[in-house]
């Protein structure tokens, strides 16, 4: 079930290389819920960990995700448990799409005709 959250980008952290055959990159959405600010971490797995790229803090980003959680045994036997939000689809918000022309509509070479 895709999820979506509207926010500002805060942390952008290194790719790590879990295993020969995983990697994950990890970043911080801040996201305004009511009067406070949640520092939310998403999880961009294999193929996916480039989404991020050319994002910098500070950008208004709009992140579909999905939730994922597992059960692992800790070292005392007793079970622990890891929730992750996987993301999947980034969009900015506010900037231009990359390779739009944002130069004037008007000529501006001409001379004022008085």
């Amino acid at each position: 079930m895709p999820y979506e959250a509207v926010g500002t980008l805060y942390k952008v952290f290194p790719e790590q290389q879990i295993t020969e055959r995983f990697r994950k990159r990890e970043f911080i959405l801040s996201v305004q819920d009511g009067m406070y600010v949640q520092l939310v971490k998403f999880t961009l797995k294999q193929d996916r960990c480039n989404l991020i790229e050319g994002y910098k803090p500070g950008a208004e980003l709009k992140v579909t995700f999905s939730i994922s959680g597992r059960e692992v045994q800790g070292k005392d036997g007793e079970p622990l448990y890891f929730t992750s939000l996987d993301a999947w689809k980034i969009e900015p918000l506010k900037d231009a799409p990359m390779g739009q022309d944002l130069s004037s509509p008007f000529d501006t070479s001409d001379d004022v005709p008085f």
